[in-house]
């Protein structure tokens, strides 16, 4: 395991060592790279499309997991609620299954099925005009603010199967007893969630929050596939700005630019969520919720 460990720091390492070179320099990808200095950071702070994309990745953190964790988490536990025993062991795979199925799908092949879907003949405006819309021909994905909804769509979507199979599996650990216990002595299916599931999920719910906001604050494949970061950027994010600037624009320099202040971003989203969550654990008596 160490080796493979070492190999992958080193590459990951060496990869980020020489992208932040590279945004010290004006290459358009052949040729001799010239030293810019802090240029490529100052036409980026300069850029109000680079801090329009931003913003959008900034966003992005609430449809990729703010929202799939609140609901993945009250998805869980009701399943977990609903189906005990026995039957749970022969329901929850394929509830798992089911629902972890959109991490499986290709992104591209996803993404095709989406666009279709929202598109002006797509299966969104069919059903409208089946429930008596009057002639609806909205592409959903040409507009500005339905194009980002749209994506935020997609992109909950995308992230709940994920969250859900984790919270599912964290349950697991829960004494079937305490719950009984709870429910006999009259705690209704709110007060069991707050006090019993959520506390003994807390692990679950900081590894999640961190990957997925991760995963939001860089998403990119969501965004090209569906959207290709239009109409006229209005869903672009910072990696699929890094992306133009890259090929379209013929800046290595500048992409790796932003590429490089992204990975800051990054880094200080994680801190700040592993910080908070440590706080709100320590408060209450450790990550088990039970004192001890």
């Amino acid at each position: 395991m160490y080796p493979g460990f070492l190999v992958l720091v080193a590459f990951a390492v060496t990869m980020l060592v020489w992208n932040g070179a590279l945004s010290f320099t004006s290459f358009p990808g052949f040729g001799q790279a010239k030293w810019v200095g802090v240029k490529n950071y100052n036409s980026l702070l300069d850029n109000p499309d680079f801090w329009e994309s931003l913003l959008h990745s900034t966003f992005y953190i609430i449809p990729m997991a703010l929202i799939p964790t609140a609901l993945a988490v009250f998805g869980a536990v009701a399943i977990f609620d609903a189906f005990r025993g026995r039957l749970a062991r022969s329901f929850f795979p394929w509830v798992r299954g089911a629902f972890y199925l959109p991490q499986v799908i290709p992104i591209a092949i996803a993404g095709t099925i989406w666009g279709w879907m929202l598109s002006r003949d797509g299966l969104l405006n069919q059903i409208l005009r089946g429930l008596g819309a009057v002639n609806p021909t909205t592409n959903w994905l040409a507009t500005p603010i339905s194009a980002l909804v749209s994506v935020s769509l997609f992109m909950v979507w995308l992230q709940f199967g994920f969250s859900f199979v984790i919270f599912l599996a964290g349950l697991s650990r829960l004494d079937p007893a305490t719950v009984e216990a709870a429910s006999l002595d009259g705690a209704n299916w709110w007060q069991r969630f707050c006090f019993i599931a959520l506390p003994s999920l807390r692990p679950e719910v900081i590894v999640v929050l961190i990957i997925t906001a991760i995963a939001g604050f860089k998403v990119f494949a969501p965004v090209v596939y569906l959207t290709m970061g239009g109409p006229r950027g209005s869903t672009a994010s910072v990696s699929s700005f890094a992306i133009d600037s890259f090929f379209g624009g013929g800046s290595i320099g500048r992409g790796s630019a932003a590429t490089t202040l992204l990975a800051i971003a990054i880094g200080v989203v994680a801190v700040v969520i592993a910080v908070l969550f440590v706080r709100v654990t320590r408060r209450d008596g450790g990550l088990s919720g039970d004192g001890s």
